[in-house]
C-alpha cells in the first residue's frame, strides 16, 4: 500500500515500510508534522494523531490500514 492524499488542510502519505505502515502527515504549509509507524498504534497513539491533525484524517487512515 503506497497512497497519497488530502483531507481538509492535510497531506497525508501511507506507505508500507516492510511489514509496517509509515503515516507521514503534511499541514498546509508543508510543515511535516507527524512521520511514524503505525502498525501497533494505540488508542492513545491515535489520540495524539488526531490532536495533531483532525478527527477526518484519523478515520480515513484507520479505514485503509483495516482494508489491507
Amino acid at each position: 500500500m503506497n497512497t497519497m492524499f488530502q483531507v481538509g488542510d492535510f497531506f497525508v502519505r501511507l506507505r508500507d515500510k516492510g511489514d509496517r505502515p509509515k503515516l507521514t502527515v503534511w499541514n498546509s504549509t508543508g510543515t511535516k508534522i507527524i512521520s511514524e509507524f503505525i502498525s501497533a498504534a494505540t488508542p492513545s497513539s491515535w489520540e495524539q494523531i488526531e490532536q495533531l491533525t483532525s478527527p477526518e484524517v484519523v478515520e480515513r487512515v484507520r479505514e485503509l490500514v483495516q482494508a489491507e
